[in-house]
């Protein structure tokens, strides 16, 4: 009530950029309620970033923590009030008080506690042609773009119940919100949750005490971990300092966590393991695996409502049955709409019958359960025999996963004078490990995989992976490092 008296129209556009908070929360729940645009952005990102995101999705309102606010000063003149230059129309802060902009509580006071829209949403909405939301995507496979996502897709995507199996839990579902809003999952798993009648905890600042103290204070029984919290969960530090015991289901996706840490806390915990697959511009592809399987590292589970699947051969571009490997191809209600000012990157990623080619390879099974293997850019190629052959740099990595002094790993290709690439791996060692040779562990590699896919380019031991912000290994990163050489073998 309060922004629309303060002349909000359809045509706004609402930048969010600060930590997890309940205030960040219903504003965004409000913007749904108007019917608005809003822009999910990280409190990590610059400047730099920020400014250019907001002027390239045509942002007309800012909406920011107080901690993160500085990093909007060009939006303002010398007297600290919006400059006449910029499009914003509004700033509001959401946290704390500001002595020249707008705060949540300045909102709250002139909406009045107890009003009601008259609609809702407020605006007319067209769910297939209105915007919800525009978000940037993670740049692990170049720049970024910005995706358009309909109203279509996330009234589908936030319909999805099978994903976390919530009906297998007794009494009260409790799910820690460990997302940041300004990524893609934490977007989308707040409204999903709460529709479903999830009791939400949310979390500012995730280290592992607080994670930990969390899930002891207020019985969470769902957890969803990226796989640095994973490891944690087994060998940290403040492992069996907490009482654990209301934890049923651990969830992951996007980052995947290694087989072995999964296996792991499966025995440590005796709790469910779910593995699903998503992406920023398609959300939920997979139910995630059924609670009732085995756990099989890589099993993301069926095909979720609202979405086709099939698998082409990476040559040919022809569908493929079942067991073989190829492109992953998705098509339905919860496609986006395409990347923001980008036709050229829209066209290159959906074809004429609308199926979006996600860049990662894996495979169906005899039970239509999706498995994925990598990522299509990820993969590098040698020579065999005078064939090409594929390598996957996560098929290596997994199997390195399972060697005992192996903590972490990031495996990448290094250009070679034939033309092609040797696998290397960065390695980080488990705590007090030290007596391990570069050569012993591509002997655990060669004494099970296939030759071609022996470290020929070497090993090098690092103290962490370097990762990106959503918890993947930072593939360009370490392809970087190698870029500019070529071995002589």
């Amino acid at each position: 009530m309060a922004l629309i008296g303060r002349g909000v129209t359809k045509e706004d556009v609402i930048a969010f950029c600060g930590q997890n908070s309940i205030q960040h929360l219903v504003l965004r729940f409000m913007t749904a309620f108007l019917g608005l645009t809003f822009v999910p952005l990280s409190p990590g990102f610059g400047k730099y970033e920020l400014k250019h995101m907001c002027e390239s999705t045509g942002a007309t309102i800012v909406m920011s923590s107080a901690q993160d606010f500085h990093k909007f000063d060009w939006l303002l003149d010398d007297r600290g009030n919006l400059a006449s230059a910029v499009v914003i129309k509004h700033v509001v802060i959401f946290d704390g008080k500001h002595d020249t902009h707008v705060t949540f509580d300045t909102l709250l006071a002139e909406g009045g506690v107890g009003r009601t829209l008259s609609r809702y949403p407020h605006f007319v909405v067209h769910p297939d042609t209105d915007m919800c939301f525009l978000i940037h995507t993670s740049g692990t496979t170049g720049p970024l773009k910005c995706a358009m996502i309909p109203h279509r897709a996330v009234i589908s995507a936030c319909g999805e119940t099978r994903l976390f199996n919530y009906d297998r839990i007794d009494g009260q579902v409790v799910c820690a919100t460990v997302h940041p809003f300004g990524h893609i999952s934490g977007t989308y798993l707040i409204p999903m949750q709460v529709l479903n009648g999830v009791h939400c905890i949310l979390f500012a600042e995730l280290t592992e005490q607080s994670l930990m103290r969390g899930i002891e204070k207020y019985n969470i029984n769902v957890l969803a971990v990226f796989p640095e919290m994973a490891r944690k969960l087994i060998d940290g530090d403040l492992v069996g300092k907490y009482d654990m015991s209301s934890l049923k289901c651990i969830n992951t996706g996007g980052a995947g966590v290694p087989g072995n840490i999964a296996k792991e806390i499966i025995k440590k915990y005796g709790i469910w393991f779910k593995e699903g697959y998503g992406m920023t511009e398609l959300t939920w592809v997979t139910d995630g695996s059924d609670l009732n399987d085995e756990f099989i590292p890589g099993n993301t589970g069926n095909v979720s409502p609202g979405c086709e699947v099939k698998v082409i051969d990476l040559n040919t571009g022809e569908s493929v049955g079942p067991n073989q490997d190829g492109e992953i191809c998705v098509r339905g209600e919860k496609l986006f709409a395409g990347y923001l000012n980008n036709e050229m990157a829209t066209k290159a990623a959906i074809n004429r019958d609308g199926w979006y080619r996600t860049g990662d390879i894996g495979r169906y099974d005899d039970r239509e359960r999706i498995f994925i293997t990598d990522r299509l850019k990820d993969v590098f190629h040698v020579v065999v025999n005078n064939h090409y052959m594929n390598v996957s740099p996560v098929e290596i990595e997994q199997h390195l996963l399972t060697h005992p002094s192996i903590a972490e790993v990031a495996v990448v290709g290094v250009n070679n004078k034939a033309g092609t690439q040797w696998p290397r791996a960065y390695v980080v060692l488990k705590a007090n490990v030290s007596n391990i040779t570069g050569t012993q562990i591509d002997e655990y590699v060669s004494d099970t995989l296939a030759d071609y896919k022996r470290l020929k380019a070497g090993v090098v031991f690092i103290d962490a992976i370097k990762r990106t912000e959503s918890e993947k290994v930072d593939r360009k990163y370490y392809r970087s490092l190698v870029k500019d050489e070529v071995l002589d073998y």
